[in-house]
């Protein structure tokens, strides 16, 4: 929305599958998005890759990587729209940025320490940046959604949290702020509307 992009057609980089990198390429899947590379420790996951691979990999492997990329993280990075770090700290810096579509969008989410600083993907280039952390703009953090997951699902006795009530708390989140800018993507941990707007995700869902 911020940066006017089409998530379906979208080169997305997902770095990390481990169980929150594999969920968010499930997600993104599910949403609509058509091109996601997911990286491990050795590299792509792609149909076929035997080494290091689990059930968990190879089932995402079978959605993701349709050109069956094999090269690394950083060659993968040129030309692509959105990076989403779940893994380690410290993998790029602004010339691996500077390799991506403009109006980029930068989520590195290793915490404490970001797989690239907010400073450092900005001077890259990257529009929108987002960290773990409080103390920068944009936190994307799991407190975000804990609480209004949790209150919606014992209020309307909903035992199952399926792939429908996340992508919709997931909506309605970002829709707590009427006006995004690329440094006010999400509303705090502490807002209140966010616990309410996603709360009510279930009662639409019964």
């Amino acid at each position: 929305k911020v940066v006017k992009k089409s998530l379906r057609s979208a080169r997305i980089i997902i770095s990390g599958a481990g169980a929150a990198g594999i969920a968010t390429a499930k997600l993104l899947d599910k949403y609509g998005a058509k091109n996601i590379i997911v990286f491990d420790s050795k590299g792509p996951l792609y149909r076929g890759r035997t080494a290091g691979m689990n059930f968990a990999k190879i089932r995402i492997s079978q959605k993701t990587n349709p050109s069956r990329f094999k090269g690394n993280l950083k060659d993968a990075l040129e030309g692509a729209d959105i990076f989403i770090g779940l893994s380690s700290a410290g993998l790029l810096n602004k010339f691996d940025i500077a390799r991506m579509n403009r109006r980029a969008i930068v989520f590195a989410l290793a915490n404490p320490v970001p797989e690239i600083m907010p400073e450092e993907a900005l001077a890259g280039g990257a529009e929108i940046v987002a960290t773990g952390r409080s103390d920068f703009p944009n936190q994307i953090n799991n407190a975000l959604v804990f609480p209004g997951i949790f209150k919606g699902a014992l209020e309307n006795k909903v035992i199952t949290i399926s792939d429908e009530i996340k992508i919709k708390s997931a909506i309605a989140l970002a829709q707590v702020i009427k006006h995004p800018t690329p440094k006010k993507l999400l509303p705090s941990v502490m807002n209140k509307k966010a616990v309410w707007a996603i709360a009510n995700v279930f009662k639409k869902v019964k």
